[in-house]
Parts: C-alpha cells; sequence; structure tokens
C-alpha cells in the first residue's frame, strides 16, 4: 500500500485550519518513519514518511484530545478527493511505551483491515524488549499475518528499529487483506490519519 498524505475534503474535520498552519512544523515531530506488511501480497515495505506538518485537522485528532482514559473506540470517517467517504471502526489502546490500533471497515464482521502500532520518539528509549514479539502474537491470534511471516515481519521490525534515529517516530502497520483493493487509497488516509491522530494525543499535557 503507498501511503501519501493528500489535500483533505473530507466531511470529518472539525473546521477550516487557518491559513498557514498545514505548513507550520509540529514542535515535538521530526520525522515519522512508517514500516508495513502486506498479507495480500505479501511483502515488506518502507520506509515511508509521513507528512505530520502538513496534515490537516481531523475529527478524530479532536476526539482524542477529550479522552481520559487509556483507551477509545468509535467510528471514523476518511475519503480522498471526488469519492465518496468511507466508514471505518477503530480501537485505539495507549499501551505506554506505544499506543496500538486495530482499524476495521464499518461493514466487516471478519476482522480487522489494519492493525497499527505508533511509537512515539519520545517513547523509544523505554520500549518494551519484548514489543516487536507482543505485537506479532495479537496479530497471529487475529490470524492477519499469513503462515510463516514471522520471522520475516519479526527481522523487519528489528532493523527498523535500528537502522532509524531515536529522535524519528516509528509506525508498523499491518494490512490483513480485508479490504478491496482498489479502495487501498482510502485505507492509506484512513491510517495516516490515525496515525497522526494517535501521536498527537499520546503527547497531550
Amino acid at each position: 500500500m503507498h501511503f501519501m498524505l493528500q489535500p483533505c475534503t473530507s466531511p470529518d474535520i472539525p473546521a477550516p485550519a487557518p491559513p498557514g498552519a498545514a505548513c507550520r512544523p509540529d514542535q515535538a515531530e521530526r520525522i515519522i518513519q512508517l514500516y508495513g506488511w502486506d498479507l495480500r501480497s505479501r511483502t515488506w515495505h518502507g520506509p515511508c514518511e509521513l507528512d505530520l506538518a502538513g496534515a490537516r485537522p481531523h475529527r478524530l485528532t479532536e476526539t482524542l484530545a477529550n479522552v481520559s482514559g487509556p483507551s477509545w473506540f468509535g467510528p471514523v470517517t476518511c475519503s480522498v478527493p471526488g469519492e465518496l467517504a468511507s466508514r471505518f471502526f477503530v480501537v485505539i489502546h495507549d499501551l505506554k511505551d506505544c499506543a496500538v490500533a486495530t482499524i476495521y471497515c464499518e461493514e466487516s464482521k471478519a476482522g480487522p483491515v489494519e492493525i497499527v502500532a505508533v511509537i512515539p520518539a519520545e517513547r523509544r528509549s523505554r520500549l518494551r524488549p519484548e514489543f516487536a514479539f507482543e505485537f506479532l502474537a495479537f496479530a497471529g491470534f487475529l490470524g492477519s499475518l499469513g503462515g510463516g511471516a514471522e520471522l520475516e515481519v519479526s527481522e523487519g521490525m528489528a532493523a527498523a528499529l535500528e537502522e532509524t534515529s531515536v529522535s524519528d517516530s516509528l509506525v508498523f502497520s499491518i494490512s490483513t487483506g480485508l479490504w478491496s483493493s482498489d479502495l487501498d487509497h482510502v485505507l492509506s488516509r484512513c491510517v495516516e490519519q490515525t496515525t497522526i491522530a494517535i501521536l498527537r494525543w499520546l503527547r497531550k499535557p
């Protein structure tokens, strides 16, 4: 799946951004590197750099800002210019050293279409040694990796943690193949918007 932020016309935006807001750098962020596994093609990909500074406000960011506990679940609407919006259902947990989100197609009863782990740069120093094992065990329990993929994905995650700067935030994404490939660009936008909302949520005072 190719990740690229585009100008958003989603109805799920709380308000127009002030002039120049999309160009102001986020003070707490340098780089967000995304790596992922695609079950449909059985390929590991990344890094892909996400653009936090260019991201427009999204209702999920506003919603998470008002969450008092370590978890949230609810509907999320995402769209790309010129197309109808798609509705997803997202479950997010703050696990102290990272956050994990599962994204479901609203109509799907088969399982998540995407599983995402977000590691802010500030939390990398306290990332638990068993993080990768636990994340892959969770994905495997949901049947989202495919047989024999554990070693390849584990090695990819280990390499990403080793090769990236500790000042970079990391995102690991597992695409389960339960989503139409014709709409991958919409799912890509949902993953991007969810990731950015999570990063801002984990950094709130």
